[in-house]
């Protein structure tokens, strides 16, 4: 199995309970697209496992990324809520949370300033 440095990867990912949060590491400009894909089965696997409910998007205050990541985030939210947990978004910079709201992202996945607040929303 290839295993990208962290420089080439878009997402980064752990496990808090039943919780998966993928912290975006950058735009997948310098990834090739098969990687790209590959890791996104990756994440989409990790929320398949029975233990995992819920989805944090922790966007990491980047200052933009593209369609493909989004329309990657945008898939692991829809699958967490489809399965009857929660998603939720996190930690965005100001141009980003820019585009969230233009796109009503905000609208169906809530967003919250930090990480921590994020993680507290989901025991409510």
């Amino acid at each position: 199995m290839l295993t990208l440095p962290d420089s080439h990867r878009a997402f980064h990912f752990e496990r808090d309970g039943a919780t998966l949060i993928v912290s975006l590491q950058g735009d997948c400009l310098n990834t090739e697209e098969s990687a790209l894909e590959r890791e996104i089965d990756n994440l989409h696997k990790v929320l398949d496992e029975p233990a995992m409910k819920n989805v944090v998007v922790d966007i990491g205050s980047l200052p933009f990324f593209g369609s493909i990541i989004i329309g990657a985030i945008m898939a692991l939210c829809t699958k967490a809520l489809a399965g009857g947990g929660k998603a939720v978004l996190c930690d965005a910079s100001e141009g980003m949370r820019d585009v969230i709201r233009i796109m009503k992202l905000d609208s169906v996945i809530p967003y919250f300033q930090t990480r921590e607040e994020a993680l507290q929303s989901l025991t409510k």
